[in-house]
């Protein structure tokens, strides 16, 4: 087998300018800028195509206008119907690599509402079914009520209050009287906002910070001949059972309507990393927040996607060839959630799992995630997307 460090350096010989141009797009001014746009936005699962991806068209005609979006790059805000966002670098059939993070959020849908029986001042509360793995603590937090508009063709708030968990369940309650039709989404409240000093962001961290570290690969990569996809999903979110088919399914319907010819020898999945079981107890570590986008080997138990090993050996190697670029790349020893790599072990064996640490994804308390680790991330999708369409890398390290 070919020396790793030589096949990376051979890889990326042809882009002179690699690193001059990752440093002039990848900025932590404009990650932060990208994930403020869409993570206002909210995007229970299944609306993603009228409300997310709208957004994202038009972040990439400004980009293109601004010439950071370069000539090799295509977009379809809803891929045959499946809710899928696809950023498509080059013309082949056959992209030897994919990129996923989903671009959907959690959420819950009402029930029919319960009278209250006390003197409190909203007059009715709303018993809701989860839309996601529902591990939120006791407590009640900022939400608003989401329907679709005829009107406006997208989701609009009809209702703000609070989400409310219980031993007995969740319920929505909202700040005044209001009847809400059956089923309408309920997502917790964010604003996007970005402490300096410190680098940690906080909002709707679960996914969009992982979309925008995709994105910002494609602004990069769409200035070169290159062979590659990068694909936001919808409805990664969903309920918890044994079964893959209960979760993933946007990108489950991706693959559906694809021939086998279509598929990757490699499929990368950027999600949170985050310790679910420290959080539910209360206890959170943010010492490693700042230091990097993480790889780990296996998700959910092996529940989720699990790296090959000659993968995960190359991936000790890249993080080590990126940390004579100042691009950093840790190896998380630790748990890492499953993600859309339910599906895309059905595509290809080879499933990289490269997110970034976060913490209270699902609303235990104010999520957050560090601006650094979305430059590292976006740097790093960078040269495995360009590694990646080397043959003779293929073959060492996939198998193809």
């Amino acid at each position: 087998m070919r020396d790793p460090h030589t096949l990376i350096d051979d890889s990326l010989a042809p882009f002179t300018d690699l690193f001059a141009k990752m440093e002039q797009i990848i900025t932590r001014q404009r990650a932060f800028d990208l994930f403020k746009a869409l993570a206002d936005i909210p995007a229970p699962s299944l609306t993603v195509n009228h409300t997310r991806a709208p957004e994202l068209g038009r972040i990439l005609s400004r980009a293109k206008e601004e010439q950071i979006c370069g000539p090799n790059l295509s977009v379809d805000l809803n891929y045959r119907a499946t809710g899928n966002v696809l950023l498509s670098l080059g013309t082949d059939l056959q992209k030897p690599i994919w990129s996923m993070a989903h671009l959907d959020n959690i959420s819950f849908l009402t029930g029919v509402p319960v009278d209250e029986q006390d003197s409190r001042p909203v007059p009715r509360r709303y018993p809701l079914t989860a839309y996601c793995t529902a591990r939120q603590t006791e407590g009640r937090r900022p939400a608003q009520a989401l329907a679709f508009s005829l009107a406006s063709g997208g989701m609009e708030t009809i209702a703000h209050g609070r989400l409310v968990s219980e031993p007995s369940g969740h319920y929505f309650e909202s700040d005044g009287p209001v009847d809400l039709p059956l089923a309408t989404r309920i997502v917790y409240s964010s604003s996007a906002a970005w402490d300096r000093q410190s680098g940690m962001v906080t909002g709707t961290i679960d996914n969009a910070f992982g979309c925008v570290a995709l994105i910002l690969g494609a602004l990069v990569l769409s200035h070169y001949d290159v062979q590659s996809l990068f694909v936001l999903t919808d409805e990664e979110e969903g309920v918890v059972a044994a079964g893959p088919p209960a979760f993933s399914r946007g990108a489950t319907r991706l693959l559906n309507r694809l021939t086998p010819e279509q598929f990757p020898n490699l499929i990368t999945i950027s999600d949170h990393h985050e310790e679910v079981a420290d959080l539910m107890q209360g206890e959170a570590d943010f010492s490693g927040f700042g230091k990097g986008a993480l790889f780990g080997a296996f998700a959910s138990g092996t529940k989720g996607g699990v790296t090959p090993p000659r993968l995960l050996a190359f991936q000790h190697v890249l993080a080590g060839y990126l940390a004579e670029h100042q691009i950093r790349l840790r190896e998380n020893c630790s748990y890492v959630s499953r993600s859309d790599c339910v599906t895309a072990m059905m595509a290809t064996p080879n499933v990289a799992l490269v997110g970034y640490p976060g913490a209270y994804s699902h609303f235990i308390d104010t999520p957050r995630a560090h601006i650094d680790d979305l430059v590292d991330l976006a740097k790093t999708l960078v040269i495995y997307h360009l590694v990646a369409q080397n043959p003779t890398w293929r073959r060492c390290f996939l198998g193809v």
